[in-house]
């Protein structure tokens, strides 16, 4: 098949279910009252704004605690200390004779 034969059907198609989509599609508000007990957009800002005021509030005596430092000598390190130097080469050497 020709490949302006194939072009021509897809628009054709494209054009067919766009006329019917906007023929018979249903026009209803989209934002119409949600019923009963719905939450508004008021609600919902109020709510978030409640949340943010009491995150923002002191909650207890240890928040008035100066900080405790951090010590450094009771840390983990990050990176182990490598093995000694002759450990090193007596593993290199056996791996060379495998």
């Amino acid at each position: 098949m020709h490949p302006f034969w194939i072009s021509l059907a897809c628009l054709a198609s494209l054009l067919t279910g766009m006329t019917l989509m906007y023929a018979y599609r249903r026009r209803l508000p989209q934002h119409a009252g949600a019923g009963e007990g719905a939450t508004n957009v008021w609600q919902l800002i109020e709510h978030i704004e409640a949340e943010a005021a009491e995150r923002a509030r002191p909650r207890g005596r240890h928040r008035l605690r100066e900080p405790v430092e951090e010590s450094t000598t009771d840390t983990v390190p990050l990176w182990p200390e490598p093995p000694p130097l002759d450990l090193q080469q007596r593993v290199l050497e056996s791996l060379r004779r495998l």
